[in-house]
């Protein structure tokens, strides 16, 4: 254990990102829906991979990219997640450590491979993410550094772990762990499928241990089946902070009483927006554990989306510190 103390505790699936450009016609002859978040076996990952051209190869994952970028504001933050005993595995420890979020890979006995998400981007640069989850679904109690958690003042908890039982006793686990030392809970639903899959579990999660939310409008949507305005009141009740990003139109945040609309930032021709919304928690992060208002936090937040879809990839070409 390092002894340090950090600002937060990121969660998730440790996963290598494979991206590459594709059009509609070749997403079409791969019977994959356009926008959408699926998992996939292995036999289906080899057969994407063995399709597509020229990939750019890179350390991923929602909350390790969410991670990366608070680190490039200048936040100090560790990791929790598995990787396989594998060449993608040390590429992720690697990746993660050299951009100052500390990681510390529990190795797994089995040969299963390091988990991979496979980003088709179309030329609208709109991504369809297929993730084989490999060594993720060894994700359990056992790989959880409680020091890291203790030592945190807030955890963040990436909601696509909900896909694999083990790994949601394990954050019921953490939640209680972090409430029991002060530590504050942050959960990302991470996608509307996902949603869909676990939304009475996320509800319960967030009415017992979430103190702060983000989320896209189709995801709160989603969890509270209704519209937008219904959804906000209904997720106001249930925590004390939270963000909900609308895309190109900009993000909604709120602390307690107080809700503001903040507008985003125009990009001209966009490249990909594989990230945008894990390195908008990465800006609103960083303001809320440097005590920015919340509608400060929320221009940081969309400070940080705009810089990353200007390019490939999920994770800062520069340092973010820029944008402060």
């Amino acid at each position: 254990m390092t002894g340090l103390t950090y600002e937060v505790c990121f969660i998730g699936n440790a996963i290598v990102d494979i991206i590459s450009k594709i059009t509609e016609e070749n997403l079409n002859e791969l019977i994959i829906p356009k926008g959408s978040m699926q998992l996939i076996d292995e036999k289906s990952s080899n057969k994407i991979l063995n399709y597509i051209k020229n990939p750019i190869i890179i350390s991923g994952g929602s909350a390790a990219n969410t991670a990366v970028g608070f680190s490039s504001l200048g936040g100090k933050c560790s990791f929790i997640g598995q990787t396989g005993d594998d060449e993608f595995g040390v590429l992720f420890s690697k990746d993660l450590n050299s951009s100052g979020v500390f990681y510390q890979n529990k190795k797994i006995q089995d040969s299963v491979k390091t988990s991979k998400s496979i980003v088709l981007v179309t030329p609208d640069a709109e991504r369809s993410m297929n993730t084989y989850l490999g060594a993720s679904v060894k994700f359990d109690i056992n790989c959880i550094n409680e020091e890291l958690i203790i030592n945190s003042k807030i955890i963040y908890i990436e909601g696509y772990l909900f896909d694999q039982m083990d790994a949601k006793k394990a954050i019921y686990h953490c939640c209680k762990l972090a409430k029991s030392n002060n530590c504050r809970i942050a959960l990302s639903l991470s996608d509307s499928f996902c949603v869909e899959r676990h939304r009475e579990e996320f509800c319960d999660l967030i009415n017992k241990y979430v103190d702060i939310i983000f989320a896209n409008e189709t995801e709160i949507q989603s969890l509270y089946q209704s519209n937008l305005q219904d959804s906000l009141k209904k997720i106001r009740v249930a925590v004390e902070v939270g963000a909900i990003t609308l895309g190109s139109r900009g993000s909604i945040v709120f602390q307690n009483e107080f809700e503001k609309f903040v507008p985003s930032i125009t990009v001209n021709d966009p490249v990909d927006t594989t990230g945008a919304g894990d390195i908008f928690a990465s800006g609103f992060l960083f303001g809320l554990t440097n005590r920015y208002s919340i509608e400060n936090c929320g221009k940081l937040g969309n400070k940080a989306a705009s810089d990353i879809i200007k390019y490939f990839g999920a994770r800062p070409k520069i340092s973010l510190k820029t944008l402060l």
